[in-house]
């Protein structure tokens, strides 16, 4: 895993532009071809051309952290909505310490300790602890770390962990036995926590 980075303020989940890229790239369409196609047919319905370059880039980069096992592809790019999104966020667990973390220490922690609550203080907690053990987090504004807070909110109401971005309450998420197959075939079994998978 690389080190901690403050991307995230402006990446978020983006799931339909994963969905997008990955249907694109089971298609046979190379990383390249993909990114011209996006562009220039505007796939992602953004207002500029820059923006949607980057979304492409940064949603290749995730994609490719998860090709070493096809199903995943498969699922992402035409699976039912629950199942996509989930690899989705495995994608961008890959791509992101910060979120893999967060993931397993909190939110795997949580459900191994049957605890189905999520507050601020969880998120805030988190954060005290990374910036005690990274510098560069220790770094970060209070503002860097709010935005990245609400994009963990967003992340967890996007894949039914929460109800709303407000909510205090866990839901327990389930994983189809193929998407665990898949996690554990591809070494993923570090992260099988977040998805509720308790060995």
């Amino acid at each position: 895993m690389g080190q901690y980075n403050g991307s995230l303020t402006r990446e978020q989940f983006m799931f339909r532009e994963m969905r997008i890229v990955a249907g694109l790239y089971q298609s046979g369409a190379t990383q390249e071809e993909t990114l011209e196609r996006v562009c220039a047919e505007n796939l992602f319905q953004y207002p500029t051309e820059r923006e949607i370059r980057g979304k492409c880039r940064t949603a290749l980069k995730r994609l490719m952290y998860i090709t070493i096992e096809p199903v995943f592809i498969d699922m992402l790019a035409n699976g039912a909505p629950v199942e996509a999104k989930q690899v989705a966020l495995l994608a961008m667990m890959c791509q992101s310490r910060l979120v893999a973390d967060f993931m397993v220490s909190v939110i795997g922690n949580k459900y191994r300790l049957l605890d189905m609550t999520i507050t601020r203080k969880d998120l805030n907690l988190f954060f005290a602890d990374l910036c005690a053990k990274d510098e560069g987090v220790a770094g970060w504004s209070q503002a860097t770390i709010r935005k990245i807070q609400s994009v963990l909110l967003n992340i967890l109401h996007d894949n039914g962990y929460i109800e709303n971005t407000r909510s205090e309450i866990l839901c327990p998420v389930l994983i189809s036995m193929e998407f665990e197959q898949a996690l554990r075939n591809a070494g993923f079994q570090a992260y099988l926590p977040a998805f509720n998978v308790l060995d």
